[in-house]
């Protein structure tokens, strides 16, 4: 990280690398288009790369980058504010396929942003509560109890995913 810091571009390209998947994960569960999702995280690269430098410390730098990748999310929320892409609009005599049942990502994906967002950033992230809190500029509490909201609710969007599913047979 302070490599990255004082200029040198393969350090800040191997730190990019370490948080790909992360950057992606989060992106994902604020934007649901592919195209969004890299436009957010290219983005996000590119203010890094130009803020590097204010990061006081290197342990804080997935929380700083994550902080960074939601907020181009949300920028790219406000700019595309009022435009419904193609892909949301259903094509008409199309159903959902019931056969298949609804799997983990599905199941992750029908839930609000919020609850998908904080589940995102604890299971799939690995981050604590504690840098949660801080990203999300809420009390721990308040995340532990949107943790506990989120949970539940993938619980339900999962069994009934299940349900769904079985059903049909």
């Amino acid at each position: 990280m302070r490599k990255a810091q004082n200029g040198d571009k393969d350090a800040f390209l191997r730190l990019m690398d370490s948080c790909q998947l992360s950057m992606y994960r989060t992106a994902k569960a604020i934007l649901h288009n592919e195209t969004d999702v890299e436009d957010a995280i290219q983005e996000a690269v590119y203010r890094a790369f130009y803020k590097i430098h204010t990061i006081k410390q290197p342990r804080f730098f997935k929380t700083w980058l994550t902080r960074v990748v939601i907020n181009c999310c949300y920028d790219q929320l406000r700019h595309a504010q009022g435009l419904v892409p193609l892909e949301v609009i259903p094509e008409e005599g199309r159903e959902d396929d019931n056969d298949t049942p609804m799997d983990v990502r599905a199941a992750l994906a029908s839930l609000a942003e919020n609850d998908r967002l904080i589940l995102t950033l604890f299971y799939l992230n690995d981050l604590p509560v504690k840098e949660i809190a801080k990203l999300l500029s809420i009390t721990e509490g308040a995340a532990k109890m949107r943790l506990s909201h989120g949970r539940k609710k993938f619980r339900e969007a999962y069994l009934a995913g299940e349900r769904k599913g079985g059903s049909s047979v």
